[in-house]
């Protein structure tokens, strides 16, 4: 099993980006909002989106990018082809683990290929 998170695993440029924005299917929760594609790859890919409006503190905003990232390594082999671009709507803090793990379990339920 392969849980790396490398290059081929990001969106990269804002062509990616625009055409998940442009299939629009969102998602959303308290904390995050899930826009989705599925794409022509065996793996899927993610793009983030944590503005400093989430948090002025770059340190704050980078723990939920870590939080992100690390979740989609652990979970990605069991989602198939689709691209996914998570936007930050509410700051969140280590405190708030298991209530923002919970929203990310559901939000991303509608990958698990069958």
């Amino acid at each position: 099993m392969n849980f790396k998170f490398t290059q081929e695993h990001r969106l990269q440029n804002a062509d990616d980006f625009s055409s998940v924005f442009i299939f629009r299917k969102v998602r959303f929760g308290t904390y995050f909002k899930i826009h989705y594609k599925p794409n022509q790859l065996e793996h899927s890919r993610l793009g983030l989106i944590v503005s400093k409006k989430n948090h002025k503190r770059a340190n704050k905003r980078n723990y939920m990018k870590r939080f992100i990232r690390e979740y989609f390594r652990l979970n990605q082999l069991n989602w198939g082809g689709v691209d996914i671009v998570v936007r930050v709507q509410k700051y969140f803090k280590a405190e708030d683990y298991q209530t923002v793990l919970q929203e990310m379990n559901f939000l991303c339920s509608i990958f698990v290929s069958k």
